[in-house]
């Protein structure tokens, strides 16, 4: 697959809640990079199995799956070499009861064919707000820093 055909495919995988497909299509140690300071998901989480077994649990059990769509459209913006910038877009209601219609601005790295590195971008205070509520923050290997990007 392709760079852009592997993104594709890790939309799809979330849209349609397939772990397994998800999962496949993850390195041993995928990065998620949330550049923010404070809020339950923020800083550089380590580890495709912290990820699935942590952080996407710390999400997901904030919604209903039959009253939300995550990634429900999204579009590639550019791809260069192992990098791809696009965006996506859910809607949908949270547990709370509050509208959840998040824009994500995503910036993805791959290599040998399996996704490295995520740096997500998106409204914080929407997702503190009306995702949230008042769940504890998920505890990051470490705080955001520019360096993590590169």
């Amino acid at each position: 697959m392709t760079e852009k055909q592997i993104v594709t495919a890790f939309y799809l995988a979330v849209k349609e809640g397939d772990g397994v497909a998800l999962e496949a299509l993850l390195s041993e140690t995928f990065e998620l990079i949330v550049p923010a300071a404070g809020g339950v998901l923020a800083g550089r989480y380590v580890g495709k199995d912290n990820f699935l077994g942590v952080v996407l649990p710390g999400v997901f059990t904030c919604v209903d799956p039959q009253a939300i769509t995550f990634c429900d459209s999204h579009e590639i913006i550019c791809a260069e070499g192992n990098r791809v910038v696009s965006i996506a877009h859910n809607v949908g209601q949270a547990k709370t009861g509050r509208d959840y219609n998040q824009t994500y601005a995503h910036i993805f790295t791959i290599e040998e064919g399996k996704i490295q590195k995520l740096v997500e971008f998106f409204d914080t205070a929407l997702a503190n707000d009306a995702l949230w509520g008042d769940s504890p923050a998920l505890k990051p290997h470490e705080p955001f820093n520019m360096q993590q990007i590169s």
